[in-house]
């Protein structure tokens, strides 16, 4: 109780970071006055907080963010969870994974991609890897978390999701294979579910602050079962950036997801026979929504999939070869080292370190 009591603290009073940057804004109002500010600012201490001051550190903001600075390999985290700091300026960036934000109470604006929004508490926007967004909560009263997965505990939580045909199939089978046309989903749960959701939301926070041997484990299962309680629950409210009437962005889909199915054998020739498309098209096709020709795109696709059953499944190294549809488990061994630069068994022992 008293560690749920120093949560719920941790998330209500502002911090010495967020007093700072309200001091910045409330500045911003004048040219006078936030010429005034700057010149006060401590630059080292600056520096050592790593505070985000555009006009005197633009060298400090992360704009690219990667898996690595939140997740090295000797502390065995899975989960990072943080309250985004209040009257932080903004600033675009994007990382290689996805992110969820969760609107705990009040309100913010992002903008994602090109897109500028309004939310409110209790909702939550998943945003796809690559794409840039900002955040913006310049008030006292809202506090909004970010939750961040390492890449390889993202893909077991949702795999089950990329399996199917509607849209969060492909919101999450587009991020795993690099391929994103949808830049966010988001859920707007409401008044109806609210106290039960900040709860899962606090005790998740709670593990992320009060570390210890059981909490990454504990973190996986509550943010699983908080998220999928969102999109059972909440399916009806869902919104994103796809458009029903974008007929290239069904196409795209519809290859997509014939080559997932089929990739032990597939062809360019296949695909294009398969739905009518000259080859040349087809190509052309693949290459717009992934950046990559055919063979390249099928290659990587194959190497995302032996990553999944090498964390996932007990299989040899044989077995995944042959569902992989490689002639013989060397030839599969060889295009895993040139891709990952280690053997496959190399890369499970390693990975199951983590």
């Amino acid at each position: 109780m008293n560690d749920l009591r120093k949560t719920l603290n941790q998330i209500i009073y502002l911090n010495q970071d967020e007093q700072f940057y309200k001091d910045y804004y409330e500045a911003s109002a004048s040219h006078a006055s936030l010429k005034k500010f700057l010149s006060s600012v401590d630059i080292e201490d600056a520096i050592d907080r790593h505070l985000v001051i555009p006009e005197l550190l633009p060298e400090i903001i992360s704009y690219e963010m990667n898996d690595d600075e939140y997740f090295s390999e000797n502390d065995g985290r899975n989960v990072f969870i943080s309250r985004h700091n209040r009257y932080t300026p903004a600033f675009m960036h994007r990382h290689d994974f996805f992110e969820i934000i969760f609107v705990f109470t009040g309100k913010c604006t992002q903008t994602i991609g090109l897109s500028r929004k309004q939310f409110k508490e209790g909702d939550v926007i998943f945003i796809a890897p690559g794409i840039y967004h900002t955040m913006e909560v310049f008030d006292d009263d809202s506090a909004v978390f970010n939750i961040l997965l390492r890449k390889s505990t993202f893909y077991q939580m949702f795999t089950p999701l990329m399996k199917g045909h509607d849209l969060l199939s492909k919101f999450f089978s587009e991020g795993l294979y690099n391929s994103q046309q949808i830049e966010y989903v988001i859920f707007h749960p409401g008044q109806t579910d609210l106290i039960e959701l900040q709860n899962q939301l606090l005790e998740l926070y709670k593990e992320h602050l009060f570390h210890d041997a059981y909490s990454d484990q504990i973190m996986v299962g509550l943010l699983t079962r908080l998220n999928a309680k969102i999109m059972r629950e909440h399916h009806d409210t869902m919104e994103s950036s796809y458009s029903e009437n974008d007929h290239r962005s069904q196409e795209h889909f519809m290859v997509m997801s014939y080559i997932q199915e089929h990739l032990t054998t597939v062809t360019l020739t296949d695909v294009a026979s398969h739905f009518g498309f000259s080859t040349s098209y087809c190509s052309r096709l693949i290459k717009s929504s992934t950046g990559q020709g055919f063979n390249e795109w099928k290659r990587m696709l194959r190497m995302r999939h032996a990553e999944q059953m090498l964390l996932n499944t007990k299989k040899s190294i044989s077995e995944i070869s042959a569902s992989l549809g490689y002639e013989n488990p060397e030839t599969f061994i060889r295009a895993f080292k040139k891709e990952l630069h280690m053997t496959p068994s190399k890369y499970r022992k390693i990975s199951r370190k983590l």
